[in-house]
C-alpha cells in the first residue's frame, strides 16, 4: 500500500464521495439536481460587453489556437456591431471560437468563468443557441 493519501481532481465535480486510506466503509446518499442558468432577457444583455469578456479568457487558454479564436471573435464582434446584426452569424463564429479554446487543456478550468458570459449571449441570441450552455458546465432550461 502507498502512503500517498492524496486525490487529484480537474473539471467539474460534483455529487462525489471521495475517501482515501485502507479499510474505509462509507455509506452516502446524494442528491443532486441540475438547476437551470439564469438567461437574461436579449434586451439587458450588453452583447460588445460579453464578447470582449469571453475574449479575455479564451485568449489565455490556447497558445496553439490563439489567433484562431481571435479571428473567431473578431468575425462575431464585427457581426454584433452592426445596426441588424444577423445573430446567428454571432452564434456561429462563437461556436467557432469555442470549438478551439475546447482543445485547450485548461477550458474545462476557466468555464466557470466563461458560464455568465455565455448565459449572456445566449439570452441575446435566443433559445436556438441554448446548445451552448454545456460547453461551460451550465444546463439547458
Amino acid at each position: 500500500m502507498s502512503d500517498d493519501r492524496s486525490v487529484r481532481a480537474s473539471g467539474h465535480m460534483s455529487a462525489n464521495v471521495i475517501s482515501t486510506g485502507d479499510h474505509n466503509r462509507t455509506h452516502a446518499e446524494l442528491h443532486a439536481q441540475a438547476v437551470p442558468p439564469q438567461i437574461p432577457p436579449a434586451n439587458s444583455v450588453d452583447i460588445a460587453a460579453e464578447l470582449a469578456s469571453i475574449r479575455a479568457i479564451l485568449l489565455r487558454l490556447s497558445e496553439e489556437h490563439t489567433n484562431k479564436i481571435g479571428r473567431a471573435l473578431d468575425d462575431a464582434e464585427e457581426e454584433a456591431k452592426k445596426k441588424t446584426p444577423d445573430k446567428d452569424e454571432v452564434g456561429t463564429a462563437l461556436t467557432r471560437a469555442l470549438d478551439y479554446a475546447k482543445q485547450s487543456n485548461e477550458f474545462m478550468l476557466e468555464a466557470s468563468k466563461l458560464a455568465p458570459h455565455i448565459a449572456g449571449v445566449v439570452g441575446w441570441l435566443g433559445s436556438t443557441w441554448h446548445h451552448l450552455l454545456p460547453l461551460v458546465g451550465l444546463v439547458n432550461p
